[in-house]
């Protein structure tokens, strides 16, 4: 029996284009994604309102802004697409694949340079992972587990506790020897500090908990993610907030300083999450062991190569 609602479906060229243009509110940069041209696409949203009998955007000289009718529809219109393409890729995907979505931060310092060790144990179970500061939301987005920062209880999935925050003052050996330099946590009011969220909660944390009620958080410089924030403290712009086992390379070597040592503030951590879904995935259940058995191994060791690090040398 055929469905009732199928025929009553409009153009799905006309829906996609609309959806693309929507997102991007340009023609221009929807024709772009969808490698037709900016004319094609205007058409078929234009044939879509004459379709629905509806008007989606309103079309100002280089300016699209949607309508009520329009906001509803794409937004409808982007969860629909997202099932179609997260259903699409299961269908596709091979039973060993293992999809992570991981905080760029514990990516770039720790997983890249380890994800070997786990491939040459594993080499049946291919990893593919996508960076964001956003954490991973499994009820719309086709991943397997993810590594976040900072997790939150969300019913149906599980999570652990990977990695406890410590963190820890740094900044260029350059610019801690500087004029003015820096030997107490007053010192920072004359100093540029690097945030990595625009929250400056962490800032505001270590103040409170070093005593330093007048620190101006709001003069510093903002960035998205820690490891930009790091880089700026390293290329010695500033002052960042960096937690102690994601640095201790550049920490060992010289290429960061504590100038107040080595006591550390505790915020929070980093989480493996995973749905309920995938309890007994091999897949997850394996890394999720591995990176466990991984990152203990790395603390205990990273311990001895801390011992003495802390302010100028």
């Amino acid at each position: 029996m055929q469905n009732p609602h199928i025929c009553h479906l409009p153009s799905l060229n006309g829906l996609k284009a609309f959806e693309a243009a929507a997102r991007h509110l340009s023609f221009t940069r929807a024709a772009r994604e969808l490698s037709v041209t900016q004319g094609a696409v205007s058409r078929q949203v234009k044939l879509l309102e004459t379709a629905l009998n509806v008007v989606l955007f309103h079309r100002h000289h280089r300016e699209l802004v949607l309508t009520d009718q329009g906001r509803v529809l794409s937004r409808d219109l982007a969860r629909a697409f997202d099932i179609i393409s997260n259903a699409l890729e299961r269908l596709t995907r091979h039973p060993h694949d293992l999809n992570l979505k991981v905080h760029p931060t514990f990516a770039i310092r720790w997983l890249i340079p380890k994800l070997h060790l786990f491939q040459a144990l594993y080499p049946d179970i291919q990893v593919r992972f996508t960076t964001s500061s956003v954490n991973v939301d499994f009820s719309r987005e086709n991943f397997d587990a993810g590594i976040t920062h900072l997790g939150e209880k969300i019913p149906g999935v599980n999570r652990q506790v990977i990695l406890t925050e410590q963190l820890v003052v740094v900044c260029s050996p350059k610019l801690a020897r500087g004029n003015p330099g820096l030997c107490r946590p007053g010192d920072l009011k004359h100093h540029m500090l690097l945030h990595n969220s625009p929250d400056l909660k962490e800032w505001a944390a270590w103040a409170d908990q070093n005593g330093v009620p007048d620190l101006p958080l709001d003069k510093g410089q903002v960035f998205e993610v820690d490891d930009a924030a790091l880089q700026a403290a390293t290329a010695g712009i500033g002052v960042a907030l960096g937690d102690l086992f994601l640095i201790r390379e550049e920490l060992a070597s010289g290429r960061l300083a504590a100038p107040f040592g080595l006591a550390t503030i505790k915020t929070g951590g980093y989480y493996f999450s995973w749905p309920d879904s995938h309890q007994t995935t091999q897949g997850v259940q394996l890394f999720k062991e591995w990176l466990t058995k991984a990152l203990l191994l790395d603390q205990k060791r990273d311990r001895t190569a801390l011992q003495g690090v802390g302010g100028i040398k």
